[in-house]
């Protein structure tokens, strides 16, 4: 997949190969499917702009917690999508181990994105603002559980 010159997969990958995460961007193909699914189960309200889950996400500060709340998560695959206009449109980019999200996300430019497993079990939406967060994760993700 060729990626646009402003592509948050660029920076991504710009990182990871700086801290030495192993990440891959997946096929446009492969990447529309995660993506559909991930939006069919949990119903994101916003895909563009603030990216955000609502309705009934938890949530904790981003400037708080964004570059440490990935340490709860589970040692497995994620993937991390953007939001879905022209430019970031069916973009994933998979990482071989969810902890590791945090601190490659500490590498790049301010972004916002959205993650979630390999089995969907949950979606975490990061935005300027808020961390919002559904699913298995939550229980792990909340500061006050």
């Amino acid at each position: 997949m060729q990626l646009s010159k402003l592509s948050h997969a660029k920076e991504v990958l710009r990182a990871a190969n700086e801290i030495d995460v192993r990440a891959t961007v997946l096929s446009k193909e492969e990447a529309e499917d995660i993506i559909n699914h991930a939006i069919n189960k949990f119903c994101p309200t916003k895909l563009t702009g603030h990216l955000s889950i609502g309705g009934n996400a938890n949530s904790i500060l981003t400037e708080k917690y964004e570059f440490s709340f990935s340490k709860k998560l589970e040692e497995k695959p994620a993937f991390i999508f953007f939001e879905q206009n022209d430019q970031q449109k069916n973009l994933v980019i998979s990482i071989d181990n969810a902890r590791f999200l945090s601190p490659l996300m500490e590498n790049c430019y301010g972004m916002e994105y959205f993650v979630t497993d390999q089995d969907f079990s949950y979606l975490i939406a990061v935005n300027w603002y808020a961390i919002e967060f559904v699913g298995e994760c939550s229980a792990l993700l909340n500061p006050e559980l």
